[in-house]
């Protein structure tokens, strides 16, 4: 246990150090359980802006209030509890492919399954970190009548704050919005991560990273 909060902490103070560690022995137990906790903490904090933006959506297609009141309350339950795990099953499939791509590519068999997910999901909550920042912001500065979209739930200054929301296209909002400097932080640690965990060279790893980065974000644009 001391290890595995060690590995976390050391994402921020010595990347490098806590993925040679998970590349020796990969642990994911605890940071299963910190994902879990703090995306669900963060979802709650959200569901009267996520509430607006159901409501809005329900109003869209003709529904009145009284009929999306209820549907809507258990379903914003529904996305706190089980967004993180959808959330935990989707890197677990991701690693399963990079596992695949390692093995073709890079000809490493040493390199399993397990050092991979416990990568993905430290990196996952470097994203935590981001998104407990962004939230913030939002409970501060920004009413929930002012939420009209998913790009205005972005409060980090990103690409998307140079555009008017009401002439760009969101799904374009909400993928410039990625492109932010706390998000260079995410691609400099998955760099980190592909360098320990295949010892290729940092070059390489840098190209990795942000390919990995781009279609991440934009399989979150196209699902959201």
């Amino acid at each position: 246990m001391k290890e595995s909060w060690r590995n976390i902490g050391d994402l921020i103070a010595e990347p490098t150090a806590a993925f040679t560690r998970l590349k020796s022995e990969p642990r994911y137990g605890l940071p299963v359980i910190v994902f879990y906790v703090f995306n669900v903490l963060l979802l709650w904090a959200l569901m009267p802006y996520t509430g607006k933006l159901m409501s809005d959506a329900a109003a869209t297609q003709g529904a009145t209030p009284a009929q999306f009141q209820n549907f809507a309350h258990i379903m914003q339950w529904v996305i706190v509890f089980l967004g993180p795990i959808i959330a935990l099953l989707a890197l677990m499939l991701i690693s399963v492919i990079l596992r695949g791509v390692v093995r073709v590519l890079l000809k490493n068999e040493t390199l399993k399954f397990k050092h991979i997910y416990a990568a993905n999901l430290h990196i996952a909550l470097i994203s935590c970190i981001i998104q407990l920042v962004n939230t913030a912001l939002l409970l501060v500065f920004k009413d929930v009548a002012d939420v009209s979209n998913r790009a205005d739930l972005k409060m980090i200054p990103g690409l998307h704050m140079l555009f008017d929301s009401e002439t760009l296209n969101v799904k374009v909002l909400d993928l410039l919005s990625y492109i932010n400097p706390l998000n260079l932080w995410v691609i400099a640690v998955m760099a980190i991560a592909i360098t320990v965990l295949t010892d290729i060279k940092k070059a390489r790893a840098w190209v990795a990273a942000i390919i990995l980065w781009v279609l991440s974000a934009g399989f979150e644009v196209i699902i959201s």
